[in-house]
């Protein structure tokens, strides 16, 4: 499922110089829907005049990164100081990771490897434009090769996709299977937690993301800028399912609640902080 049906109104501009490539990416494209406006561009520079003389915005740019004249790590670096509003992709060949992580940390949101598949294409782009996650919006990353990164930027459902693109890395770090599935589903829910609960959707307030790769352990934190809570009074949803959900839809909280105890179970430790606003989560590689 992309959720491609419920995507607003949106153009699309696919950057690629090789002209088969490029009729593909956007034939592919147009199954989205009638909705979505696919228009092409054979390089960078091609593609920043259609961008500035586009008579309605450009919502998503999918990019080859090796181009000629202008290529796409060069156009991601123009739309990043141009502060453009739209979300990026960026086309990659396998084993570029350096090339990768400078793009991830100059705004683009998401990253494929060729060769495509249209079934990962379609996804990608439907999850950019649901997300719509910005080359200008501020974030700050650190990053070390081997095995340490840093995220940290406004609050926004936006950082927490980039974020999420930062972890598909895990897999470069031979991290092993279901360890890194079982991360990320840490990351995701102790997320969503310091934007929704921590930092109350507070544009005002920063939230940082983190991951190192530990000789026989990763080891992910998260912390947010709000008043914090005391976790030992979190009730185990477990206990009372229906009065789970019903004392979360008085308080007016989004359905689930159980993603905290299931980290509980799923990471070796989780310790948080004495005001409750940073969470370190464990997982030893056994």
């Amino acid at each position: 499922m992309t959720g491609s049906e419920h995507l607003a109104p949106a153009t699309i501009l696919v950057v690629e110089d090789k002209p088969a490539l490029r009729d593909h990416f956007a034939e592919t494209l147009r199954d989205l829907g009638p909705q979505v406006t696919v228009e092409a561009a054979a390089d960078g520079r091609e593609a920043l005049d259609r961008i500035n003389d586009a008579s309605s915005p450009v919502d998503l740019v999918i990019s080859d990164i090796i181009m000629p004249r202008l290529d796409g790590e060069a156009l991601l670096g123009e739309l990043h100081a141009a502060k453009f509003p739209g979300s990026v992709i960026m086309l990659t060949a396998l084993g570029h990771d350096d090339v990768v992580m400078r793009c991830l940390k100059r705004g683009a949101c998401d990253y494929l490897v060729k060769p495509v598949s249209i079934d990962d294409l379609i996804a990608a782009a439907a999850n950019a434009l649901q997300h719509r996650p910005s080359v200008g919006e501020a974030m700050k990353v650190e990053y070390d090769p081997l095995g340490w990164f840093e995220v940290t930027g406004q609050t926004s459902e936006s950082i927490l996709f980039k974020y999420r693109k930062f972890l598909g890395l895990l897999e470069r770090f031979r991290i092993p299977e279901p360890v890194a599935s079982e991360v990320r589903l840490a990351l995701d829910e102790f997320g969503r937690n310091a934007i929704e609960w921590g930092n109350r959707f507070d544009k005002d307030k920063k939230v940082v993301f983190g991951c190192r790769i530990l000789p026989g352990k990763v080891m992910v934190y998260i912390e947010d800028e709000g008043p914090g809570f005391d976790p030992s009074k979190l009730p185990d949803p477990s206990a009372d399912p229906i009065g789970h959900i019903e004392r979360r839809q008085n308080e007016g909280k989004r359905l689930g609640g159980y993603g905290v105890h299931l980290i509980k179970n799923l990471m070796d430790k989780v310790i948080y902080n004495a005001k409750g606003n940073r969470v370190v989560a464990i997982k030893y590689l056994r």
